[in-house]
This record gives structure tokens, sequence and C-alpha cells, in this order.
């Protein structure tokens, strides 16, 4: 009878909780880099281009630039950690832990060097617009190998990287490649 009149006349009376909402995972906090172009010309997406590792993603997410020149530049600041002496194909680490690979067409390590000026060597600083080899591209082609140069990020598994390019049409420094990955 008591629960009856603290009902009616309200002592004690007790709200109704609401349910509780689901606990909703804050979203991953992200780690954003943008990559400079590494060259001037029309952007690719990797699964676009003529060349199986690249286009599978199996060296990693990224782009590639047919090229309207040879210069090729760094597309951030770091340390060449690989420099082929053929001058085709360089390794770079950034300051911020991102591994890179740029390679200047396909199958162009077989020109053994020929029509490639190399800038820089392996343990070299660079920063983001060096040129990192000059390439020349109408040779290239004449001798039969294409000139499209993808840029990929090696160590994407490790951070857990993904990579958006930004634009469809770039000169060389402009920025190209977002590649965001957990903090």
């Amino acid at each position: 009878m008591a629960g009856f009149f603290k009902k009616l006349f309200g002592g004690g009376q007790q709200e109704e909780a609401a349910p509780a909402a689901p606990a909703q995972e804050a979203a991953p906090e992200l780690v954003k880099s943008v990559l400079a172009a590494h060259m001037s010309g029309q952007v690719l997406e990797l699964s676009k281009i003529d060349e199986p590792m690249f286009a599978s993603g199996a060296l990693g997410p990224g782009t590639a630039i047919e090229p309207t020149n040879g210069q090729v530049l760094a597309p951030a600041d770091g340390e060449i950690t690989v420099a082929f002496p053929t001058g085709h194909a360089f390794g770079l680490r950034t300051a911020d832990g991102l591994e890179l690979l740029i390679h200047v067409g396909f199958d162009t390590v077989e020109l053994d060097g020929k029509f490639f000026s190399p800038k820089v060597e392996k343990g070299a600083q660079v920063k983001k617009g060096d040129v990192l080899v000059e390439a020349d591209l109408e040779g290239i082609k004449e001798a039969g190998y294409a000139i499209t140069t993808p840029l990929v990020v090696t160590n994407y598994r490790q951070l857990k990287a993904e990579a958006q390019a930004l634009t469809d049409q770039v000169a060389a420094g402009d920025d190209l490649l977002e590649v965001s990955r957990p903090a």
C-alpha cells in the first residue's frame, strides 16, 4: 500500500531511465602526409597502368604520372635509401616515416643507365623538390620503353596507410598524393 501512495503523491517515485545509447567507437585519429608530384604530367590510377606489379598494388598504394618532362623530384623531405646506379629507380624515407619508391618507366633497368643522369646517391638527405634524376624521355620511348612513373608507399602494411591522388594533372612539385594512416 505504501508503494501506491508514494506513486500517487510522488514520494520516492523513480523515473525510468532511458536506455543507454550504444557506445560509438571514436574514429581513429589519422596522420596525413601530402606528397608533392615527382614529375609534371597526367596522373594515373595505379590500377590503370600497364605494369602488373604496380597495377595490382603489390608494391603499395600510390599513383603514377605519364610525364611531360624528364626531371624527377623528391616528393618530400627525407633520406635516399635506394639509388640504383642506372638512375631508373629511387627509394626515399620521408621525415615522417613513409618509405617511397619512384620507378621511372617499366623495365628501364634494361637500359643500364642510358638516358638517365642521376643527381643523388644512397644516403643523401633531400628536400622536397630536389632533383633526383634527369631522364631523356624521348630516348627512353624511342628505345621501346614506357615512361609512366609510379610513386608508391612501400611500407603501407606496417603503417596501415592508404593513399589518394589529389588531382589528375600536375606540375612537378604540386600536391599530388595524400597518405593517411592511424596515429
